[in-house]
């Protein structure tokens, strides 16, 4: 399964797509907002999104809601990886049409976790288009 990184941060983007690679994914990585929504709007996008929060230009708040917008349908999976800790802001996240969020440092099997949980839905959800 493709899987889209978006983050400003070299080291971050150096250590998702080699843990990322690792899990049998094809990574995907960019290092802004607008990279990532270039990415989403071309062909066969990878329906599979973790994105920083802060990023130059588009941040991830904003990528999180026009993706939402483009595409209501649910087509694509989003993580946010935010620094902040404070409950309102990751209320934000939620609204903002993030499926889940994780803290930054985060504990690599929390992802990994949280990817299984995000392929099985992205799976079920292939099935029942399948289906109609």
């Amino acid at each position: 399964m493709k899987i889209l990184v978006a983050d400003d941060d070299a080291v971050y983007c150096s250590l998702l797509e080699r843990m990322l690679t690792q899990w049998d994914y094809q990574v995907v990585t960019v290092h802004d907002g607008q990279e990532a929504m270039d990415v989403l709007r071309g062909n066969d996008p990878p329906r599979l999104v973790i994105l920083d929060w802060l990023m130059p230009g588009m941040d991830g708040f904003e990528v999180c809601r026009t993706v939402r917008q483009m595409s209501p349908e649910g087509d694509f999976y989003i993580i946010l990886l935010t620094g902040s800790r404070q409950k309102e802001e990751i209320i934000k996240v939620l609204v903002a049409g993030a499926d889940d969020y994780l803290l930054k440092p985060f504990d690599p099997m929390d992802l990994k976790i949280r990817l299984r949980a995000a392929r099985r839905i992205l799976d079920l959800q292939s099935a029942l288009a399948a289906r109609r």
